[in-house]
């Protein structure tokens, strides 16, 4: 884990042994449906969840709490970024930002 203007950011390597051993969620905040995804990153969908980011920043998510600890990934790394510092800044929730996004890990998916 390494920390970049108040973002902890988490590479997949340390997104999977997260996922599978604290039983966190990895959030996706893109618009391809979250079983593509799953499936690209070779995850089970059951230890993720699809969020729009707006939903997030605004606090419109009644299940903002469950949040905590997760791992936010988007396509480049950018929104996913932006996003956790909104979680930390405006609810106090820790969570962590998908280092490069999920380009950084199979490349451009659409």
């Amino acid at each position: 884990m390494q920390e970049r203007n108040g973002v902890k950011e988490v590479d997949f390597e340390e997104a999977t042994e997260m996922l599978k051993d604290r039983g966190v969620k990895l959030v996706w905040l893109g618009s391809e449906p979250l079983d593509y995804i799953a499936n690209l990153l070779e995850l089970d969908t059951s230890k993720a969840v699809q969020v729009h980011p707006r939903s997030l920043i605004e606090g419109n998510n009644e299940d903002i709490d469950s949040l905590k600890g997760s791992i936010f990934a988007c396509y480049h790394g950018n929104t996913s970024g932006v996003v956790v510092k909104a979680l930390k800044a405006r609810f106090g929730i820790d969570s962590y930002s998908l280092k490069g996004g999920v380009t950084a890990i199979v490349g451009e998916i659409f």
